[in-house]
């Protein structure tokens, strides 16, 4: 399982996870022992076209917005992995849907929960288990995450797990995306998910 997080961890932190995914709005950052995503912040559509124009084909991109016409907008775009998570980001049903459609991770956080307490947390708890509700009425792909933005944050892999299972989470689900979407960029071999590049065999591994 990896974690997504918007922060760059130190190296010797051990949660439990394969590897994290760090959102930064920078990606001139060369660590081996993280992935590096574009994270996009936009408030508008204009916002949201003019930055994915300056992002790489060869790198995952995360959008987090706070206007729901703009992360609506993001599904249907082709450069966009994943509508990310935070107290502010606001979906629709049709959004939800069509991220099915494109193949775009929904991020579904656990460290907005650790910001709020009493009505406001009462009701991200609404509104992520009707989030799940419609995740699991359409197939759509998500990731449950710690997206922490710092060390205090961060949650190991078993608490995340538990916790999401709480809310009625396929976490096995979720891993299986992740991994998609980490294979989609660095793994050379994968084309399609189900299907990959088999290296043929050698004549003289040949029997016969």
């Amino acid at each position: 399982m990896y974690d997504f997080i918007r922060f760059i961890p130190d190296k010797k932190v051990d949660f439990g996870f394969k590897k994290y995914i760090v959102f930064l709005e920078t990606t001139k950052i060369e660590r081996n022992e993280f992935f590096v995503a574009h994270l996009i912040n936009a408030e508008d559509t204009k916002e949201l076209v003019s930055k994915l124009k300056k992002v790489k084909k060869t790198e995952i991109v995360g959008v987090f917005s706070s206007n729901v016409k703009v992360n609506r907008e993001a599904t249907m775009r082709r450069k966009v992995d994943v509508l990310l998570d935070g107290i502010e980001r606001r979906l629709d049903y049709t959004t939800v849907r069509l991220a099915a459609e494109k193949d775009v991770l929904i991020e579904i956080s656990l460290s907005k929960y650790l910001n709020v307490s009493g009505l406001k947390r009462s009701k991200l708890f609404e509104n992520d288990l009707e989030l799940i509700r419609i995740i699991n009425k359409f197939n759509t792909p998500f990731a449950i995450t710690s997206a922490a933005s710092d060390f205090y944050e961060m949650r190991s892999k078993r608490q995340i797990q538990d916790f999401f299972s709480f809310l009625g989470v396929d976490v096995k689900k979720s891993e299986k995306h992740i991994d998609k979407l980490i294979r989609k960029y660095y793994d050379p071999n994968f084309i399609i998910d189900g299907l990959e590049i088999v290296e043929p065999l050698r004549k003289n591994n040949c029997r016969g």
